[in-house]
């Protein structure tokens, strides 16, 4: 199966990054496909509210002249999605959120490409924030029919220095769990 991890964070090796290879390093030798997407490479504007995907309803955005029709492609072309954000004054972070509306609101209006597929999200924090930030990429998960496993515990962790989540063993061994999860969901749903 094939498994697209969206890095949300301005950082490319912070612990958002940490996190979601930790995840993702499983599933490769487990003889699965990762494409990672990190958000900060492409120029991936704010949905536009301009309603143009909602009258083609070809699983496109016909409102933004950025590279969001390609991450678009990646999404529909993954059978997994693995989102991570860091927490940015208490929320996720505006790299992530136009990714969530303009993918999200692309495939509610057209072929409701997102329905089905499997998805987990990780959020690492300096101190806090972790939870709201979860809840909120699991209830764009919820809102487009995904499938959703859990771990042992929410799949957060602790860290400000670049790398330092990696210090936190009971995150690790929730990402570890989580892992084994989805790897069971995936041979599940195959």
């Amino acid at each position: 199966m094939r498994i697209l991890t969206v890095n949300g964070s301005p950082r490319p090796d912070g612990n958002t990054g940490v996190m979601l290879k930790r995840v993702s390093s499983v599933l490769v030798k487990a003889g699965h496909e990762v494409d990672d997407l990190f958000l900060e490479q492409y120029a991936l504007r704010p949905c536009g509210a301009c309603m143009a995907c909602a009258r083609e309803r070809d699983g496109k955005c016909h409102g933004r002249d950025d590279d969001g029709n390609a991450i678009i492609a990646r999404t529909v072309a993954a059978d997994v999605i693995l989102l991570g954000s860091p927490v940015y004054f208490g929320s996720l972070t505006g790299q992530i959120k136009a990714y969530l509306d303009r993918v999200g609101f692309v495939s509610r209006v057209s072929t409701k490409f997102l329905n089905r597929k499997i998805g987990a999200a990780v959020v690492p924090a300096r101190r806090a924030g972790q939870l709201l930030t979860f809840a909120e990429l699991n209830m764009w998960f919820l809102i487009n029919g995904m499938i959703v496993p859990g771990s042992t515990y929410w799949n957060v962790g602790q860290g400000m220095k670049e790398g330092e989540v990696a210090g936190d063993a009971e995150a690790m061994t929730t990402l570890d769990e989580l892992a084994k999860n989805l790897l069971w969901l995936m041979e599940k749903t195959r």
